[in-house]
């Protein structure tokens, strides 16, 4: 009997009282029987309600499992329905449907927030907009809108399959994504998983003709981004930018260069070179033989679904982007191919490189030969102006004894400057750290070196620079190091030092690079 009264505590339909729900209605709104398009009854409309809303308990609980047409990077899904006894947000169709033609005349924007919005949380201004902005939509005007209008528009079309036709509502989606994610970017994360979720459910294709100008964001966004590289033979000059955002752990376009004037440029270089890249790969062919994965997960996660709606996927899928050494050539390709364009627009500053074979540097090579070589005839032809003339300074011949006074006073000068630097920076010195111990070899600089060409480190740094070279990084604390760093990563484009668990030493990638560097 103990046991018994146990289960009865957790038996929830018992604790349910027993009464009709009641739905919020706004007083001005038709009622369903009402429902008309173009002052005539829609039966078709009432009889794919009924349908809907009236399917069998097998219907609701059955698996569908489908195989796209196409090909592409995904295999099969399989849809599983809800046997949930509970509806919680079974009102909301209800309320949608009575709502369905519903307009207001033109008015004021009123802001809304919601985090799960609903009709029932509008007041009066709130919903006089939202009926009259979403009139808009649908005759292809998008006027000013708040995050919360545009997911209650989306759970509208999420719910009512009988009212909007996915053919349609997937065009619906797209249309509203592209057209505010410029004033409301964080929609990015959402509709990258919604219009593919919708897609996946009702078995449509990826709407690459809606998202394409986007793509690269759409794919940085998606959490399950192989839905949008169904394609990925047809990876070419349009697709390849697709293709970068899913394979390289590099984005370009935050690049310090990569924006404003130069972005055109940088844009049509990148995806020129990277399709060589790809087709020399042959990335398109590596699908055959690439791991298939399962992902499983809800349906249309972070929205409103009814119970008819709300479903369970599981997608089977070509795992491309874990093929770990195909990611490391791309991302090295890309950071490769930004070097190129940096020393295009003579822009000193570079990336590192690391994993990229001599074959694919080569390639790229090739890519932007006649780009410089067109670049320096252009320069061969321009003219100075004949006003520059003016400018130029007089010549007085040379003269070896003036050339021997400009030398010495610029090194008096400047070996002044250095004392004097130094005597400063060890008195303003919270805590002075005392210069390591290191022969006279070791500490000699050039004096004469430019900031430009020391990035701005003091002398003492640039030995501890050679000391470093020289196997010495012991020398080397962790606020000499940070500071050496960031001078490089601002002048040179990377960081120069790391940590190999018993001191400091140079990157192996740039010690050629910095042995030069410190000779001059």
């Amino acid at each position: 009997m103990l046991d018994k009264e146990k289960d009865d505590f957790w038996d929830i339909e018992k604790l349910v009282p027993k009464k009709k729900p009641v739905m919020h209605q706004f007083s001005s709104a038709p009622a369903v029987k009402e429902h008309r398009i173009d002052g005539v009854a829609d039966k078709d409309t009432e009889n794919r309600r009924l349908s809907f809303t009236g399917m069998s308990a097998r219907e609701r609980t059955e698996d569908t499992v489908y195989t796209p047409e196409g090909g592409g990077l995904i295999k099969r899904v399989t849809i599983k329905r809800y046997v949930d006894k509970y509806d919680f947000y079974g009102n909301f169709r209800k309320a949608a449907l009575i709502y369905y033609d519903y307009k207001t005349p033109k008015c004021d924007f009123a802001p809304f927030y919601s985090y799960m919005p609903q009709y029932s949380q509008f007041n009066m201004a709130q919903k006089n907009y939202y009926f009259y902005w979403r009139s808009e939509l649908r005759r292809g005007k998008y006027i000013k809108s708040d995050y919360s209008y545009i997911y209650l528009y989306v759970y509208e079309i999420l719910n009512l399959p009988d009212m909007v036709p996915p053919e349609e509502g997937i065009k619906l989606l797209c249309r509203l994504w592209r057209e505010y994610r410029g004033d409301l970017p964080r929609i990015d994360a959402y509709f990258s998983v919604w219009v593919q979720d919708y897609c996946l459910v009702y078995n449509l294709p990826c709407p690459m003709g809606e998202v394409r100008e986007f793509i690269f964001d759409v794919i940085s966004a998606s959490e399950f981004k192989e839905f949008y590289l169904s394609d990925i033979d047809g990876a070419g000059t349009d697709g390849v930018d697709a293709m970068i955002a899913y394979l390289s752990d590099y984005d370009w376009r935050r690049g310090k260069y990569a924006a404003g004037e130069n972005e055109e440029i940088y844009k049509r270089h990148m995806y020129g070179s990277m399709c060589l890249l790809f087709d020399r790969l042959e990335v398109g062919k590596r699908e055959a033989t690439a791991e298939v994965s399962t992902v499983k997960r809800d349906a249309f996660p972070h929205s409103l679904c009814t119970h008819a709606v709300k479903c369970k996927l599981e997608i089977e899928y070509v795992a491309l982007a874990r093929e770990e050494g195909l990611r490391k050539i791309i991302t090295a390709g890309v950071r490769y191919t930004e070097n190129k364009l940096r020393a295009l627009f003579g822009i000193k500053s570079r990336l590192g490189i690391k994993d990229f074979g001599d074959e694919y540097k080569r390639l790229i090579d090739s890519y932007f030969a006649s780009i410089f070589e067109y670049e320096r005839r252009m320069k061969e032809r321009e003219v100075a102006p004949e006003y520059e003339k003016l400018y130029d300074a007089e010549s007085t011949g040379l003269s070896f004894v003036g050339a021997d006074e400009i030398e010495r006073v610029s090194w008096s000068t400047t070996a002044r400057l250095v004392v004097e630097d130094e005597e400063s920076r060890i008195e303003n010195s919270a805590e002075s750290t005392p210069e390591p111990p290191c022969e006279p070899d070791v500490c000699e600089t050039d004096v004469n070196s430019s900031q430009s060409e020391t990035y701005g480190l003091s002398n003492r740094d640039i030995a501890l620079i050679r000391a470093a070279y020289d196997g010495h990084g012991e020398l080397i604390d962790d606020g000499a190091m940070e500071r050496i760093n960031e001078a490089f990563s601002d002048g040179f484009g990377d960081v120069i030092l790391e940590h190999d668990g018993e001191k400091y030493i140079i990157i192996e990638d740039y010690k050629e690079e910095i042995g030069e560097w410190l000779l001059k």
